[in-house]
């Protein structure tokens, strides 16, 4: 009987630690991530990512004739490679900024690069990390 007794409060121990424990573990939380591009010392456009639906915000903020455009780049880690995940692009500064999302796996680490663009030519790329 007291193996019996031994024997059951043994196993509720052991019920009870793996939940505690299991319930205390942390889940991979995500981050936000923005970037600011610049030229001649005022900025130009931004990229903000959202982990939180996985959305990316771009806004032009110069009327200089050149647009903003963020991409959105994860970390494979399984495979050890950077993806490109989407873009957007925002051409004018005066409608507003431009919005885009596509599902990025989560708890991947996500960097947003941000960057200038006319014709062919682009210029003053900044980048910021966050997680999926």
């Amino acid at each position: 009987m007291l193996r019996r007794i031994a024997s059951l409060f043994a196993a509720t121990v052991l019920a009870v630690v793996t939940s505690v424990t299991v319930a205390a573990s942390p889940a991979m939380a995500g981050a936000n991530a923005m970037a600011w591009t610049y030229a001649g010392g005022t900025a130009r456009g931004q990229a903000v990512w959202y982990h939180d639906g996985d959305g990316l915000k771009v806004c032009d903020m110069s009327a200089d004739g050149r647009g903003i455009r963020g991409v959105i780049y994860s970390y494979n880690s399984a495979g050890g490679y950077w993806v490109n995940e989407f873009s957007v692009a925002d051409s004018n500064s005066s409608d507003g900024c431009k919005t885009g999302s596509m599902n990025v796996p989560d708890g991947r680490k996500v960097e947003v690069v941000v960057y200038q663009y006319w014709s062919d030519s682009t210029c003053c790329a900044e980048s910021s990390y966050g997680v999926a």
